[in-house]
């Protein structure tokens, strides 16, 4: 990590010494440091990549506006903003300082119970209207059949629903990538729940969704719908629509990268895998659909 960098955490702490821990980076979006200052740990985000930043020139801003309206909701799970440079003018790139949870991501064999106890949570309290307003990672006229896949009916079934009407879905505070990898856990508790920059105002469904898909692709089918009961045994009025784990599995059938980076914690997943278990998940989704 750069001497600007920690310069910048040096000074915004106060702090006489400051160095780099360890790298914390396992997935896609942006680059972690774990720093310690004067004997305090704290995590530092910055944004290297333009493309990102280009069409979310608030993101830093953004992460540090959800940290703020989900700790009241959620407590210690969260990491409090300590210090920001949206810009990166100071820091050398766009940079978040947060406080450090100590905790390990846990990939497979989640309790579906636990896993979904913080998200019923956050999406049955007020609805936070500093957050910005969702938007869906896909675009409708670039979906397609993977080329790759070996059950093209069922994938061609859920192209055909995800290109129909959208369901209405309540809107609520959205994580918006509550995933394994996303949550901290420390002797079988969890103790944090991380990556908020793209948390929003959107509708209940589509947490769920993305939440079901990396379950579906770790551990199987039977995760993701284990995962929805246990959700919906906590959130009553929670009517799920395959048409938004459709939509959710569309965003994954060319790039499995951000579920290959929990290989960071062990998860030993590879992409023949994760197509095998991407064409599962349609199957079964689509099967929903002929009842």
């Amino acid at each position: 990590m750069d001497e600007r960098a920690l310069h910048w955490v040096a000074g915004v702490l106060g702090a006489r010494r400051v160095h780099e821990v360890r790298s914390l980076t396992f997935g896609i979006v942006s680059d972690l440091r774990l720093v310690e200052a004067d004997g305090r740990w704290f995590v530092l985000r910055r944004y290297l990549d333009d493309g990102l930043l280009e069409p979310h020139p608030a993101l830093v801003l953004d992460e540090v506006t959800a940290l703020r309206v989900a700790r009241p909701i959620l407590g210690p799970l969260v990491p409090e903003p300590v210090a920001f440079d949206p810009s990166g003018e100071a820091a050398g790139r766009p940079a978040m300082l947060m406080t450090y949870l100590p905790g390990t991501a846990q990939i497979h064999g989640l309790d579906p119970d636990r896993l979904a106890a913080p998200l019923a949570v956050l999406h049955t309290s007020a609805v936070p209207l500093e957050l910005p307003g969702f938007h869906h990672w896909f675009e409708p006229d670039r979906l397609a059949v993977p080329v790759w896949t070996e059950a093209p009916g069922a994938w061609a079934a859920l192209l055909d629903l995800v290109l129909g009407p959208e369901p209405v879905s309540p809107l609520v505070f959205l994580h918006r990538d509550f995933h394994p990898g996303n949550l901290l856990w420390a002797k079988g508790e969890l103790v944090g729940i991380v990556d908020w920059p793209f948390a929003c105002r959107g509708p209940r469904a589509v947490d769920v969704a993305h939440t079901r898909a990396n379950l579906a692709l770790v551990d199987g089918v039977g995760a993701a719908d284990r995962f929805l009961e246990a959700y919906g045994a906590l959130v009553s009025t929670h009517r799920h629509d395959a048409w938004w784990d459709a939509a959710e599995l569309f965003t994954w059938n060319e790039d499995f990268s951000g579920v290959l980076a929990f290989n960071a914690f062990g998860a030993a997943l590879d992409e023949g895998l994760l197509r095998s278990r991407a064409d599962d998940y349609a199957a079964a989704l689509a099967r929903t659909l002929a009842v």
